[in-house]
């Protein structure tokens, strides 16, 4: 599958600057999008956003899906009947885009109120990777009839989960029996609350799954890892935090160095002396090389060969690739990887045919590389500089300008929960709102592809 994630990017890596630049502009035919401002007839769309769930190993487990909010909206303000209409559309945009389908192995949780499980989507979904989310206010009595229809779905299969405040309420003990995770906000980092949460949690019942939440760094993270929190969400994934120690192990110093090579022109022999001092990129090399994906007929056990039957930019492609996932591994490579895949694929799909496929290819680099500066644990300016790049990229990164910016803009907006300003954006791309949830569904299921071909 790798070679589908390698082979995306084409053109002359001797192009100039000013050649990308007159690719990037010049649109050989018009975008099929209907343009954002243009709208259409009825209620405005909506579309989600995701967030991931890493498992206790750091890599992406599943993503709950929710809608975006308009600014300033309050989910507790929201009555039953109104919380019916968010839930309904969200189940019918997870349904268009098929996401459940794109996730493969992955979960999917889905957050409902209860006055919607008897919804006619829930009772047609499907129950493979499904975890329903309930949300439960103060307001919402737990009754037999919600019980009953639990009851009913957890027969078909389903699971269950609720936050910590639900499952401690005196009238919940029914609907805590049923459940089969439970959310600890972990925003706090309050160890000694968070811990006096689980335990009051676990006396009432044992074998609960715990998912910690909102958590902010890294080391929120080992701590409810240390509590036996089996899963996790919250920004820390893609926190851009101040640490200690060296910018770059070897491994990672090497490939940038091999990059550098590659652009400027570096000979075969040159090139394959240099793979050969880690023997760990070797491996990896010739690994990739005789995968199924690249179609040879007889194994390649040479370096300088298997670098001739690549290719200069299927290369340097590859090698972008390991610079988030080889040698020396840091915490969360995989899912930054994923997260950046997603990035890309979503600026590169967004882009459509209004760009000529240099300028698209590009836009997909801008979007990988612009978690760069996690990865490599430094400052993006000096990350760059150590990798010649098209102005046009560098500048979309480092200061959101240029012919790519926009693209960039809406693929990392794509992640967050402002509704206003996505919208501003696809205007400015000339892009239909309701073509988004589309594009991310498949930008989620490519990336976990590649990802997994990756590793």
């Amino acid at each position: 599958m790798l070679n589908r994630l390698v082979g995306m990017w084409s053109g002359n890596r001797d192009n100039s600057a000013a050649q990308v630049h007159r690719d990037a502009l010049a649109k050989p035919e018009a975008a099929p999008a209907t343009p954002a401002a243009a709208g259409k007839p009825g209620k405005p769309p909506s579309v989600m956003r995701r967030e991931a769930i890493l498992g206790r190993d750091q890599k992406v487990t599943g993503y709950t899906f929710m809608l975006r909010r308009s600014a300033g909206a309050d989910d507790k303000a929201v009555p039953p009947e109104m919380q019916r209409l968010v839930d309904d559309t969200l189940l019918a945009n997870l349904k268009r885009a098929d996401i459940l389908g794109k996730l493969g192995s992955r979960q999917a949780f889905v957050p409902v109120s209860p006055a919607s499980l008897d919804l006619p989507q829930v009772a047609d979904w499907p129950v493979a990777g499904t975890i329903w989310l309930l949300k439960l206010d103060d307001a919402t009595a737990v009754d037999a009839d919600m019980i009953a229809r639990i009851d009913d779905l957890k027969a078909k299969g389903f699971a269950f989960a609720i936050d910590a405040e639900a499952a401690l309420r005196p009238d919940a003990v029914a609907l805590f029996e049923r459940v089969d995770h439970v959310l600890i906000d972990a925003s706090s980092e309050d160890i000694a609350a968070i811990t006096a949460r689980m335990s009051a949690i676990s006396k009432l019942a044992s074998g609960k799954r715990f998912i910690a939440t909102g958590v902010q760094t890294l080391e929120a993270f080992h701590l409810c890892h240390k509590l036996q929190c089996q899963l996790f969400m919250g920004p820390f994934i893609t926190r851009h935090e101040t640490l200690q120690g060296p910018a770059m192990g070897p491994s990672r110093a090497k490939v940038l160095d091999l990059m550098n090579r590659v652009r400027s022109g570096a000979e075969l022999p040159d090139l394959a002396k240099q793979v050969q001092l880690d023997p760990a990129l070797s491996v990896r090399l010739l690994r990739y090389v005789n995968s199924p994906g690249m179609g040879l007929m007889h194994k390649i056990g040479g370096i300088e060969q298997a670098l001739m039957v690549m290719g200069m930019d299927k290369l340097y492609r590859w090698l972008t690739v390991v610079l988030f996932t080889g040698g020396d591994k840091q915490e969360l490579d995989q899912a930054l990887l994923e997260n950046a895949m997603v990035r890309g694929r979503v600026a590169e799909q967004l882009a459509g045919r209004a760009l000529f496929a240099k300028a698209r290819d590009e836009i997909f680099v801008a979007g990988l590389f612009s978690l760069l500066d996690v990865v490599m644990r430094m400052p993006m300016d000096k990350v760059l500089a150590q990798i010649p790049l098209p102005a046009e990229i560098t500048a979309a990164i480092l200061n959101r300008e240029g012919p790519y910016a926009p693209y960039l803009a809406l693929a990392i907006a794509v992640e967050q929960d402002d509704m206003q300003s996505l919208e501003a954006l696809a205007r400015a791309i000339n892009r239909d709102v309701a073509d988004i949830d589309a594009v991310h569904g498949e930008a989620l299921a490519w990336a976990q592809q590649m990802t997994e071909a990756a590793a």
